[in-house]
């Protein structure tokens, strides 16, 4: 009996260990994030396989909220930060309307990289498919790739 109770206690640390891994990133992530973001404080963390992302209140440059992704050695490679469509510059909601006329379900995120200027990256469906845009605050349209 004591023997079964001492595997089930030892199983469940071992469970708990790793369970708890998925969402404790690296000191070198969660110093970078304390660097790019010294006001804001992660709600939740999550691993993806390319590295770390960090779900927040961006209270460093009153975004609301927004995901910064770090890849595993702490680089941090970009932020999204969700738009409500009135949030958005107008150009971008004029083009999106002009080119992908009949167009619904449209979700706007700003992407910005580490010194490089933000894209609009648009979700919407258009005759039953879906379809991803990016755009820059003009609204034109970019060739954007998620790992540049």
């Amino acid at each position: 009996m004591k023997k079964t109770i001492v595997t089930i206690l030892f199983g469940m640390g071992v469970f708990f260990a790793f369970s708890q891994n998925g969402s404790n990133p690296p000191q070198n992530v969660r110093n970078s994030f304390q660097k790019e973001y010294p006001k804001s404080k992660p709600a939740a963390w999550t691993q993806s396989k390319t590295g770390w992302n960090a779900d927040f209140e961006d209270k460093d440059n009153n975004n609301g909220e927004a995901t910064a992704h770090f890849d595993t050695k702490g680089r941090h490679t970009d932020t999204q930060v969700p738009y409500d469509k009135k949030d958005v510059p107008a150009p971008v909601v004029k083009n999106v309307k002009s080119r992908y006329p009949g167009s619904n379900n449209l979700e706007y995120t700003r992407i910005d990289k580490p010194g490089a200027t933000g894209v609009y990256q648009v979700n919407l469906s258009q005759k039953g498919a879906k379809k991803t845009v990016y755009m820059d605050n003009k609204g034109q349209e970019k060739d954007y790739h998620e790992n540049q």
